[in-house]
């Protein structure tokens, strides 16, 4: 039996479960909210935190250091700027308890064959995973503006053309 245990392993080596925790916190930046598991959305939720909390303080040094803990691709350069220009005035007021872990129901489960009839997808927002029925979560930030996407309207079909010939005995 292994004692002291201080960090979730997820069995995954160390750099895989750096990079793991950095496309999470990445993706929470970029669209406010991820659906995961409760350990995992526990484990990044520090980092997260940390990554706001760097950006509220706004310097140049600050700004290198949420670079390095979250890569330094262009997806963290972007997020990291969207950290320190719109969520750290957003969070200004707040001092700490920047992001929330809401579970989601279980009782929903639903396989795809027991769906009903003409309907082919489900929910995101079940409770549980299909292939291996882990439990899930919504890991949001706090005060989240987050818009819903925009369905393309359905082109609207023209009357057909009347012919010219009655066009010319109503004008008479």
């Amino acid at each position: 039996m292994r004692h002291l245990s201080s960090y979730k392993g997820f069995s995954r080596h160390s750099g895989h479960r750096l990079a793991m925790m950095r496309n999470m916190v990445l993706n929470l930046i970029e669209h406010g909210r991820v659906r995961t598991t409760l350990p995992k959305a526990k484990a990044a939720r520090s980092m997260a935190e940390k990554i706001i909390t760097l950006g509220k303080k706004g310097t140049l040094h600050h700004r290198r250091q949420a670079i390095e803990a979250l890569g330094s691709t262009v997806a963290a350069k972007a997020a990291v700027r969207k950290v320190f220009q719109e969520l750290s005035a957003r969070f200004a007021s707040r001092p700490g308890g920047y992001t929330r872990i809401l579970k989601l129901p279980r009782t929903i489960r639903q396989a795809q064959s027991d769906l009903p009839r003409g309907v082919t997808k489900r929910s995101k927002f079940y409770g549980s995973r299909l292939g291996d029925n882990a439990p899930l979560v919504l890991w949001e930030l706090c005060e989240a503006e987050i818009t819903k996407k925009e369905k393309p309207k359905a082109k609207k079909k023209k009357a057909p053309a009347k012919p010219k010939e009655e066009a010319a005995t109503k004008s008479e």
